[in-house]
């Protein structure tokens, strides 16, 4: 089973969608859902983000992703304008061993009697120096409060299902509860270190919402 990975499938949208019909309709395909929130449930994080609701789901393998979408036809027309729909290959499930991006191989999550906390990062970077550096201060940060990557995408190779996207970078990080997303992104370090270090050097959107599962 070495080096296969689930696939995200990750809805937005500005107006409400039946969030009832997609759950269930994802759930029949195998599929989990990860976070299912309506957009009073979801936090804005970064200046200018578009507040959306916020569906991520997640499946075992690509195959099935694609079989849930290829049934999936009536679900998106009924999608509101503006609607987005993602798909995105994640992680292996043994993580990245040894690699500094934190996953699940590499980091001890906390035990914590409330929900999963999942954010969302989209972005595009003008300065890949600055973005490394800015990686190389956060990065353990994450760690240390038990958050890790099980979506990381860099390369472009994420798929536009409905709508459009035209972003470079998607990545889903996952914390043991809201309050340690928020430690992180609230944390003298993260606002006077790290957020200069990206200023200018590219755009970004970042949403928080509690998550269901995973």
């Amino acid at each position: 089973m070495t080096g296969l990975a689930p696939s995200f499938l990750i809805l937005k949208s500005p107006s409400p969608i039946d969030h009832a019909s997609w759950v269930a309709t994802i759930e029949a395909a195998r599929g989990t859902i990860l976070a299912a929130s309506e957009a009073g449930a979801v936090d804005v994080l970064e200046p200018g983000t578009i507040h959306t609701s916020l569906l991520i789901a997640r499946f075992a393998w690509a195959p099935d992703l694609d079989a849930f979408w290829a049934g999936a036809a009536a679900l998106a027309a009924g999608l509101p304008a503006g609607a987005q729909v993602l798909g995105a290959a994640g992680l292996a499930w043994e993580g990245w061993p040894g690699h500094p991006v934190p996953t699940i191989a590499t980091v001890t999550v906390p035990a914590s009697d409330r929900p999963r906390a999942y954010m969302l990062i989209e972005g595009t970077g003008h300065d890949e120096a600055a973005m490394d550096a800015y990686r190389d201060v956060i990065l353990p940060m994450l760690r240390e409060r038990g958050g890790y990557y099980p979506l990381f995408e860099l390369g472009g190779s994420v798929r536009v299902l409905h709508g459009n996207w035209g972003w470079g970078i998607l990545a889903i990080s996952r914390w043991p509860d809201i309050a340690a997303a928020q430690d992180f992104w609230f944390s003298e370090r993260y606002q006077t270190v790290a957020i200069p270090i990206r200023t200018g050097k590219g755009d970004f959107e970042v949403q928080l919402t509690a998550g269901i599962a995973g």
